[in-house]
């Protein structure tokens, strides 16, 4: 069962606190062989921490300014988690947007690199119910940040996350030889 459209427009638009603790943690890349940084943690939303929901932040192995930034909810019958934002700070591959939606979305293509976000309100189906992939349109920023503690600011300004200032630097995301 999908997620309903009110729920999930709550969560997004609610004053949110991420919920301690901080805690960054290496993941082996299953197929790029790399070591990335993550962070997870649990959100309270308006006061109340509904089931599922998650704030996840993934740095990449060379550079602050390679990282994706995910607010998302696990659907109400299981534990797939459905992204409602997503920033993609210097992604290493392009995107491109299926062909609907309004505005310049359709078909929009994004280079490897261009930093963009997804919002869960462009994936839309017409009834206004979500899509398996609820962010498979991606928009372009007008003025992208260029690195993680700018990134991470625009994230919590765009998700009403009161306190995202606490989260600490990932530290040193250079590569042993």
């Amino acid at each position: 069962m999908p997620i309903a459209f009110e729920i999930a427009d709550r969560i997004f638009r609610e004053e949110k606190q991420l919920l301690r603790p901080f805690r960054w943690r290496s993941v082996e890349s299953k197929n790029m062989n790399e070591q990335r940084r993550c962070l997870e943690c649990r959100v309270d939303v308006a006061g109340g921490v509904p089931r599922g929901v998650q704030f996840r932040i993934t740095v990449y192995p060379g550079s602050l300014a390679r990282a994706t930034f995910q607010l998302e909810c696990d659907l109400p019958a299981g534990r797939t988690h459905v992204p409602l934002y997503r920033l993609e700070l210097g992604p290493r591959r392009g995107h491109m947007n299926k062909l609907y939606g309004t505005g310049d979305l359709p078909g929009l293509i994004l280079a490897a690199g261009e930093t963009h976000e997804h919002l869960f309100y462009d994936s839309l189906r017409s009834d206004k119910s979500l899509r398996a992939s609820a962010v498979e349109q991606a928009r372009r920023i007008e003025t992208p940040p260029a690195d993680f503690p700018t990134a991470l600011a625009l994230v919590c300004s765009r998700n009403n996350i009161i306190n995202g200032s606490d989260i600490p630097n990932p530290g040193d995301q250079g590569r042993l030889l």
